[in-house]
């Protein structure tokens, strides 16, 4: 299957994952996008996920997702400077790799979400999960990189810059109002009596089996912020209720381990032992690092225009599939 004739090698493409995971991280983005892709082909895009950078054909890149949209620069160029990006990153395509839970995690604490009861153990599990990726990666020697940084990358570095680099909008007025999670935590006087605990790694991770576990709370969740309808129809969970919270000092633990893990990924070098502020720090820093792209920030970005929207007509629950994709 060849790119729809609207799009050219070098376009981004910009996908929905019918999953509980992807769809938590549409809510919490603020967005109908949860995966990001680049075209390096007629009938070829490259991504980051979880065994690192690879390319596959256009019609895998729609599996098990129910949307995609594709965007080009707005001021057309030769994408010449941009594809040899992305296949100097394909180049080292161990180095780097995407778990969707690290991004979900990232956002659960970074961005102005809505806390009803339950909330917070949806936190909680999503952090642990993610601590334990991190943790893998780490000892693997990998780097964590979002999917849609990679798309942002292999833009931002294309020589000459001008016009690669892909401008982002400023936060959107519905998250200017209210604290994050962070500032929660790093205000809790609780915060320097938290034990720094170290998750285990996971070994081999089961993409499936993390979707079947976080599906109860983030299905919970959804409800609860009023957004059931967001969940394909196959993913919504009938009779799930509001669950218990967990304490403050149970939530800050769980959010120090993911930073410490966080830090010790991206940042291999420097094994010394984090405080529990360092370690909540180094959360903010990887949010406010200029390639933290979201896949909400493509959809946005002034710097593309979207050429080709079309629903996928045949999604099916990832969950129930046992795939082990992170897209």
């Amino acid at each position: 299957m060849p790119l729809p004739s609207q799009l050219k090698t070098g376009d981004v493409l910009l996908t929905r994952g019918t999953g509980h995971l992807s769809r938590a991280i549409c809510l919490l983005d603020g967005s109908d996008i949860s995966h990001a892709l680049i075209a390096v082909g007629p009938d070829t895009v490259a991504e980051c996920v979880g065994e690192g950078l690879r390319t596959i054909t256009y019609a895998q890149a729609l599996d098990e997702h129910d949307l995609v949209v594709g965007r080009t620069l707005t001021r057309p160029a030769d994408m010449a400077p941009v594809i040899e990006g992305a296949h100097r990153y394909l180049g080292s395509r161990h180095a780097y790799a995407h778990q969707q839970i690290v991004l979900l995690a990232v956002l659960a604490v970074t961005r102005r979400i809505p806390l009803p009861l339950g909330g917070k153990r949806m936190v909680r599990a999503v952090l642990d999960q993610a601590a334990g990726v991190l943790n893998t990666m780490a000892e693997r020697g990998q780097q964590p990189m979002i999917c849609s940084e990679f798309v942002y990358r292999c833009h931002a570095e294309a020589r000459p810059t001008p016009p690669y680099a892909l401008r982002l909008q400023g936060e959107p007025a519905a998250r200017a109002e209210g604290r994050t999670l962070l500032d929660w935590a790093e205000a809790h006087p609780a915060l320097p009596r938290v034990p720094l605990t170290a998750p285990a790694a996971l070994g081999a991770y089961d993409h499936a089996g993390v979707e079947a576990a976080l599906a109860p709370v983030l299905s919970a969740y959804h409800a609860a912020v009023g957004k059931a309808n967001g969940l394909p129809a196959a993913q919504r969970l009938p009779g799930v209720g509001a669950l218990a919270d967990p304490s403050d000092e149970e939530l800050l633990a769980s959010m120090t381990a993911f930073g410490t893990a966080l830090h010790q990924a991206t940042d291999a070098d420097h094994a010394e032992r984090l405080t529990p502020h360092q370690a909540l720090t180094a959360i903010r820093t990887t949010e406010a690092e200029p390639n933290f792209v979201t896949p909400g920030d493509l959809l946005h970005s002034p710097s593309l225009t979207e050429k080709y929207r079309a629903p996928i007509g045949r999604p099916t629950a990832a969950v129930a599939s046992g795939r082990p994709d992170q897209r």
